[in-house]
Formats: C-alpha cells, sequence, structure tokens
C-alpha cells in the first residue's frame, strides 16, 4: 500500500516507497515568505539559509541515504519523512530548543513553519516522540555528522554567508538527550566514549582545523584513540520503531 500524507503547502510528503517516504520543499518562495525573509534580514541567518537552500540540502541523493537507515521490509509504521526530522533537528540544534519546544514550535513559531514550508500549519508535523527515537537512529548510523557535513558544505558552496560563523549549536547529536536508552546496547563509559569522538569531529569540522589540533587544545588526546575506534567500529543496526 502507497502511504502519501500531505502537509500545508509548500511542502509535501513523496511516497517514494512503503515504507521510507521523501520530503520535498518548494522552491518557490511565496509573496508572503519573501516577506518573512526579508524582515530577517541578518538577524538570524540560518532560518533564511535553510528556507532558500533546504531543498538543495534534502536532495534526492541525501534522502537515499537517509532512507538507508531504515530496513525495506514494508512492515512496521511508516515514518515520518527522515529529511523533515532533519530539519526539525537543526532547527532545535540552532535555537536550543528542548524537544517538546521544538514540537510547539512548529505551530507557534513562524520562523520555523517559514523554513519546514508549512506556513499556517495548525498541528505539528509529528509527535515528540519522533525525535528521540529519530535522533538516536540518525547517531547509531553516523548520520548525525553526515548532516552536518552537509549543511557545512552547502554553506561553503553557496557562499550565503561566512561558514565559520555557523553556530556551534550544530553539533546534531552529542548531548545527553540521544543517549538515553541506548544503554541496552552498550555502557556508560562506551556511550561516552562515542559523544566524546563525535563531539571532537563536529567541533574540528565547525572550526575548520584538523581534529588532532582540536584534541590537543583540549588536553584530551584519549578522544583521538575513541574516535579511530569508532570509525573501525561495525554499530549495531536498530530494528524497526
Amino acid at each position: 500500500m502507497i502511504h502519501c500524507t500531505r502537509l500545508a503547502q509548500p511542502t509535501e510528503w513523496i511516497p517514494v516507497s512503503t515504507t521510507v517516504p521523501r520530503w520535498t520543499l518548494s522552491t518557490i518562495i511565496t509573496a508572503e515568505e519573501q516577506e518573512m525573509l526579508d524582515r530577517l534580514g541578518n538577524r538570524r541567518r540560518l532560518f533564511a539559509f535553510l528556507r532558500l537552500h533546504g531543498a538543495e540540502l534534502f536532495d534526492e541523493a541525501f534522502q537515499a541515504e537517509l532512507a538507508g537507515m531504515y530496513r525495506d521490509t514494508g512492515e512496521g509504521k511508516v515514518p515520518v519523512p527522515p529529511a523533515l526530522v532533519c530539519m526539525v533537528l537543526l532547527l532545535q540544534a540552532y535555537t536550543g530548543a528542548s524537544d517538546a519546544e521544538a514540537i510547539d514550535s512548529m505551530v507557534d513559531d513562524r520562523r520555523w513553519q517559514l523554513v519546514l514550508g508549512m506556513l499556517g500549519a495548525r498541528k505539528p508535523a509529528f509527535a515528540q516522540g519522533t525525535l528521540p527515537s529519530f535522533r538516536q537512529r540518525l547517531i547509531r548510523h553516523d548520520m548525525d555528522l553526515r548532516l552536518l557535513e552537509r549543511t557545512v558544505e552547502l554553506v561553503k558552496k553557496t557562499k550565503a554567508f561566512d561558514w565559520k560563523q555557523l553556530p556551534k549549536t550544530l553539533r546534531l547529536g552529542v548531548d545527553s538527550r540521544p543517549l538515553e536508552g541506548a544503554g541496552r546496547v552498550e555502557d556508560t563509559f562506551n556511550l561516552l566514549g562515542h559523544a566524546a569522538a563525535k563531539l571532537l569531529s563536529a567541533t574540528a569540522m565547525v572550526l575548520g582545523r584538523k581534529a588532532e589540533e582540536i584534541a590537543a587544545c583540549a588536553g584530551a588526546p584519549v578522544f583521538l584513540e575513541r574516535r579511530s575506534v569508532q570509525n573501525h567500529e561495525q554499530l549495531p543496526t536498530l530494528a524497526w520503531t
């Protein structure tokens, strides 16, 4: 059975497969959106950047990578389009919103609605429980860093602003929230090691420096050892949720 759920224009879900739908953000900027973009100006520039370049950020190739996090068995609950949740995570990291605040912002904050292509929506695109489970899945497949890489690459390509000015809060998935419940797979020390290694990689990426330099400045060369181990580990595949 093909599933397709439409949100408020100009965004929609595209039923590419029965289990992992795609999300598209219209490249056409409406008069209402342009007025909001003009008001944003140089303040909170990432909002404007994500609205103007979101379709390119989440192109078909990258959405296929995100879909690879799921087992296409045709069983289980149809997930929310991964690209849509990723965009919410970017906004959440940018603003420092909690999971509950992120859900509320999809209805109460027109800047969030602008980026998500859902101006005027009266309901959030998904429930709060989607965020922690998706975030954990993202981290297990190292797609949190891939998302950050994509964002930095696109800022560099478009030259919308100095990519080094990207907020350091965009170190997706390295705070304590994604680690909750993951102890079923790894012990606490390994979890902390994963978090530290990803924080090191994300910081190096955002600052445009080598991970070795960041570790040396922090006086924590052990992070490099954990990062090396992590890069060669075979992380377990998450079961369908």
